[in-house]
């Protein structure tokens, strides 16, 4: 008589075996979806106009030249709270619409806000490559259809950290509007300094946008 109980394990192991892979399917997301992407900062599309970005918002109109730090305070089309990083991960990808060309480093600060005192305080954490951009052709104005430049990067963020830039002006701007859209740190910040309050602040938006992976 033939002894069947190798194949009847054989056959248990075998049905382990679907039900774990069953289990797994289950438990996995969607394909594609554990790598959708997670951005803040401002929202852009090609029908975001960098309006009243020429000749660029200087640093500072009274010294020329002088450059700083510029923080993404406020996000355009992501308002309450868009500007902060909603997760911790690494910044893979930069978004940005510009007036004309130019040159930015890329920073990532940490701002504090005292309603107290109505100051921002903020310090750099990070710092990335520099960027140049090229901005506007002539026929994006005249069609409304604005470039979205886009620049790998690998600049890790942490959970409630804002975008930031080193420059001496840009145009990487959307100027419409009022308030402390933009904080500005004089003479630059760089990681390991303390906190400082801003020594000005712009109604200008910064067309800057950020996805972590």
């Amino acid at each position: 008589m033939t002894d069947s109980r190798p194949a009847q394990k054989i056959a248990r192991r075998a049905g382990l075996l679907a039900v774990a892979a069953s289990l797994a399917l289950m438990v996995a997301p969607p394909p594609g979806l554990a790598a959708t992407p997670v951005k803040f900062g401002a929202m852009l599309d090609p029908t975001v106009q960098p309006s009243n970005s020429l000749p660029g918002l200087p640093c500072s109109k009274e010294r020329a030249q002088m450059r700083c730090t510029m923080v993404l305070n406020e996000a355009y089309g992501r308002p309450d709270g868009g500007e902060l990083a909603p997760k911790t991960g690494t910044i893979k990808r930069i978004r940005l619409i510009a007036g004309g060309p130019g040159t930015i480093r890329l920073q990532i600060a940490k701002v504090k806000r005292s309603t107290l005192f109505g100051s921002n305080e903020a310090k750099v954490v990070k710092q990335g490559s520099k960027i140049a951009y090229q901005g506007q052709a002539e026929a994006n104005w005249e069609s409304g259809r604005y470039r979205v430049e886009t620049f790998k990067v690998n600049l890790p963020v942490r959970k409630g950290q804002q975008l930031a830039i080193h420059t001496n002006d840009t145009s990487i701007v959307r100027c419409s509007s009022g308030g402390d859209n933009t904080l500005i740190y004089l003479g630059g910040k760089y990681p390991r300094q303390p906190f400082s309050p801003a020594d000005e602040t712009d109604g200008c938006w910064l067309l800057v946008e950020a996805v972590i992976r």
